[in-house]
């Protein structure tokens, strides 16, 4: 949990703290920091546990949006030019970006899509159960987190995750306070904290 600088616990919204895991996810050297290398190493593992062809659209797709994501966080939080990015100038930048820049969605949107293409493994244009599994534990997220984000995705119920769920589930993620809107816990966050 944060703490203020006089020693007391931050109570942090459901956003903030969706924001904050999707900052962890981001941190693949969990060292506190994100740069332009823990996108390529999440495209690259993403891609490696997907089985993309290199040539493939979808492998080229996933790697480009990785680093162009980055890369507008980046001109957005890192002030000091050091190319480096920390939890908290993630946070703001998240906010600032989603609040002030309509590109940012489109570009998460699209981020998305090429997560989804990636996932959809037999091209039927859905993202079966064991579809969201794997590419979720492609990004190390655990089979349970999973399952509850299938069931929050799925909002037709009809047993499968179409793009347009997907995409606004993601959005969701970055952007919602309220705990009942589907896509506010796919990463497992379910209370503020």
């Amino acid at each position: 949990m944060p703490f203020d600088p006089r020693g007391a616990p931050v109570t942090r919204s459901l956003r903030e703290s969706n924001v904050a895991a999707l900052f962890a996810l981001l941190d693949s050297t969990g060292d506190g920091q994100i740069a332009a290398d823990d996108f390529k190493r999440i495209a690259d593992g993403a891609c490696a546990a997907l089985a993309l062809d290199p040539g493939s659209r979808q492998h080229q797709a996933l790697q480009q949006l990785c680093a162009d994501w980055w890369e507008h966080i980046r001109e957005d939080a890192d002030l000091d030019g050091d190319a480096v990015v920390s939890e908290s100038e993630f946070i703001k930048a998240v906010d600032h970006l989603v609040a002030s820049h309509p590109q940012f969605q489109q570009m998460t949107l699209a981020l998305s899509c090429a997560g989804f293409d990636a996932a959809d493994i037999d091209e039927d244009g859905f993202i079966s159960a064991p579809e969201l599994d794997r590419l979720f534990s492609a990004l190390g997220i655990p089979h349970e987190v999973a399952e509850g984000a299938f069931a929050q995705l799925d909002t037709d119920g009809d047993g499968r995750i179409s793009r347009q769920e997907y995409a606004e589930g993601v959005w969701v993620l970055i952007t919602s306070e309220d705990p009942d809107t589907p896509g506010s816990a796919i990463l497992g966050q379910t209370r503020v904290g």
